[in-house]
């Protein structure tokens, strides 16, 4: 059985370097989240050697390809630099596929401060470096901007002619958020809380729910989303949307989970559950999971045994392991 992983990333140096004064001034509990004993902490050659050693990871776990990302904040960076630093680094990432095309594509990183500029690089990294959709770590910008308001259409726009999705990834929610929920604890527990421990899982999902409420699945109805950890909580409260949010109230021509099983897809972000897979194949069927392990910030170990151990007929397990991916990625 083929494995196609889709949440699996490395760290641009240069975009981290013109993001760092952006965390130190906004991200609390940084230092605890660097903490290098942590579960998802990896060690430097993990995440930025691109070679043998993670080759060597994933014929050892039987991955078989990896979408690549890059889990920096590009859309920190404002202006022309964040153009420059994101072409540059969407050049690397195509390098690597050119190096390794039978086991690497990957996923771009935009400048979203600008976003006709974002527009422009999803085109250029499309058509001319081989990108399969992008990858965004957080919201659109360092403040309470989401991607629900309508001057990301023009990015929407690209993703919808090239017919390529956008991975909305965790991030860090916004000071505000950290020390009105998340505090009281030591340092390292809320750094948890507000982090990959539950609140930046919370916060990607609701850029999803936004991005239903604000219309954006109507105005560009064939766009197609990725949402991780089993849709960061979103699937499990479907039910509950459309009860409340209701077409007469949202102004929307559809219930909110029209939208939602349409134009969503989950995966499990190296969260190898059953209860949860189960779940989430009966609210959006087995067409809509793609596989991801989320590497290196949680290991591949136990990635092709959860797939191969799936209660699932061996045709389901083909999609959910690599045939959806490659319908949605045009493989």
């Amino acid at each position: 059985m083929k494995i196609i992983a889709l949440e699996e990333h490395t760290v641009d140096r240069a975009i981290g370097a013109a993001t760092t004064q952006v965390a130190n001034e906004n991200v609390p509990y940084l230092k605890a989240f660097y903490r290098d004993d942590l579960m998802a902490t990896p060690s430097a050659k993990q995440l930025f050697e691109m070679g043998e050693t993670r080759l060597k990871d994933m014929d050892r776990c039987g991955i078989d390809v990896e979408v690549i990302s890059y889990s920096n904040n590009t859309q920190w960076v404002k202006g022309s630099e964040a153009v420059t630093l994101a072409q540059n680094a969407n050049k690397y990432l195509a390098s690597l596929v050119r190096e390794h095309p039978s086991r690497f594509r990957f996923f771009a990183t935009l400048p979203w401060d600008n976003p006709v500029a974002a527009a422009d690089e999803m085109r250029r990294t499309a058509s001319e470096l081989g990108a399969v959709g992008v990858l965004i770590a957080g919201r659109p910008s360092i403040d309470t901007t989401f991607l629900d308001e309508q001057r990301f259409d023009p990015v929407w726009q690209a993703l919808t002619d090239l017919d390529l999705p956008i991975y909305i990834h965790p991030g860090f929610p916004c000071r505000e958020v950290a020390e009105a929920y998340y505090k009281g604890f030591s340092d390292v527990v809320s750094m948890m809380l507000y982090t990959y421990g539950f609140g930046w899982h919370l916060e990607a999902g609701i850029q999803v729910v936004r991005m239903v409420l604000g219309g954006v699945f109507e105005r560009f109805p064939a766009l197609k989303v990725i949402s991780g950890h089993w849709g960061e909580l979103m699937p499990y409260y479907l039910s509950r949307f459309d009860q409340v949010l209701t077409p007469d109230l949202t102004g929307l021509a559809e219930p909110f989970s029209a939208y939602y099983r349409r134009n969503v897809w989950v995966t499990p972000s190296g969260i190898y559950d059953y209860d949860n897979m189960d779940f989430c194949i009966r609210k959006l069927g087995i067409e809509h999971l793609l596989f991801s392990a989320d590497y290196p910030y949680i290991p591949q170990d136990g990635a092709r045994q959860f797939l191969e151990n799936a209660p699932l007929s061996e045709q389901d397990k083909e999609k959910f392991a690599c045939g959806n991916a490659e319908k949605i990625l045009h493989l």
